[in-house]
């Protein structure tokens, strides 16, 4: 295979965003074969074709866009201040644009874009309280509100959506939190996950202050998924992966045996569990291996019960699952979490396929 036929992945080569996404891409069976941490290009074993260039995710929007690479994944907020995208909206390539949006959360890189202000700003809480506070640094400070932060479009357009227009945006160097306390910004606009950095710096958010929700996110170059069946094999390939593994997160297969005697009791069992054990999709099965419906007679030896629970996160969900079954007479109660989830179809390949038609 040459090098032009080659489909090209951008992943973001620094910071925590470079190893949340090797180390998700691993979990979807798409383990990034890198010897050299140093190294700007590296493989995946199990998709030949595809070469892997690792770049600043600031990069990554700009490289899909020109073509240099097919397929790149980076934070939704670079994206968005890119494109030039409000918040949820979701690129479809419909408005001429080239980049499509292939997977818009991927469950990973988690953060907020936020107007945080100084706590000394008592009576500032709402969009609606710094409109007015905006009104009145314009008649009587002669000046409009100064607002430091690294995504000015971004930020344009959250405050003309809340009438706020006398405001000066501007872009310092060095740390944002720190503009409002040397009096080079009066408030902020800045990405926080969890919001203790904006408290250390005695700053706190708006209670409607979200400019936009953010997550890594998957991007393709529409352009050339349509002409290249190579890359649309490969982008294909990837989504129904990642589709499957996020189906399968906090997902279990649970087996249980129990003792149970004719078709009542398998029935009550049955009610018992959907309305003890909510989403658990399971089957019956008679201790000699045969399927069976709700309405046949079980073995006198016992049935099997199994299916797929969601357990959630911790493990008091699984245990309390596990008590649930005990309390109904079961034994060797076996749980394996699911690595994949393949439903009959791929919803986003799916979908992919036909945004890319409305293309043509």
């Amino acid at each position: 295979m040459t090098k032009e036929q080659e489909v090209r992945l951008a992943l973001p080569g620094k910071g925590t965003l470079e190893a949340s996404t090797l180390s998700f891409l691993a979990e979807c069976g798409m383990k990034v074969n890198r010897s050299n941490p140093r190294q700007y290009l590296a493989r995946i074993a199990s998709m030949p074709g595809l070469e892997v260039v690792f770049q600043r995710a600031a990069d990554i929007p700009m490289l899909v866009l020109n073509g240099d690479a097919t397929l790149g994944i980076t934070g939704y907020d670079i994206l968005a201040e890119h494109l030039g995208y409000s918040d949820d909206e979701i690129v479809d390539g419909d408005n001429g644009e080239d980049i499509i949006v292939l997977e818009r959360n991927l469950d990973y890189g988690a953060c907020r874009l936020v107007v945080a202000v100084p706590e000394t700003w008592i009576d500032v809480s709402t969009c609606a309280d710094l409109w007015h506070l905006a009104g009145y640094y314009a008649t009587q400070k002669g000046r409009g509100l100064r607002i430091a932060t690294k995504y000015p479009i971004l930020t344009g357009q959250f405050l003309r959506r809340h009438g706020i227009t006398h405001c000066k945006i501007v872009s310092p160097h060095g740390a944002l939190e720190a503009a409002p306390l040397t009096d080079t910004a009066d408030l902020i606009v800045d990405l926080t996950e969890t919001g203790t950095t904006l408290r250390e710096n005695h700053l706190k958010l708006l209670d409607d202050g979200i400019v936009l929700r953010s997550q890594a996110c998957l991007i393709a170059n529409a352009q050339l998924l349509n002409h290249n069946k190579q890359a649309l094999r490969i982008a294909s390939m990837m989504l129904e992966l990642i589709d499957a593994r996020m189906q399968a997160r906090n997902r279990s297969l649970l087996t249980a045996h129990l003792q149970v005697e004719g078709s009542d009791g398998i029935q009550r069992i049955c009610q018992q569990l959907k309305s003890r054990i909510p989403g658990f999709e399971f089957r019956v099965a008679s201790s000699d291996g045969r399927g069976s419906a709700v309405s046949e007679k079980a073995d006198p030896n016992g049935c099997t019960i199994s299916g797929v629970v969601r357990v959630g996160n911790t493990s008091s969900e699984l245990l309390e699952a596990v008590a649930i079954l005990r309390s109904m007479g079961a034994f060797h109660i076996d749980v394996t979490p699911l690595t994949y989830r393949f439903e009959r179809e791929s919803v986003r390949v799916r979908s992919l396929h036909e945004r890319l038609k409305r293309l043509h």
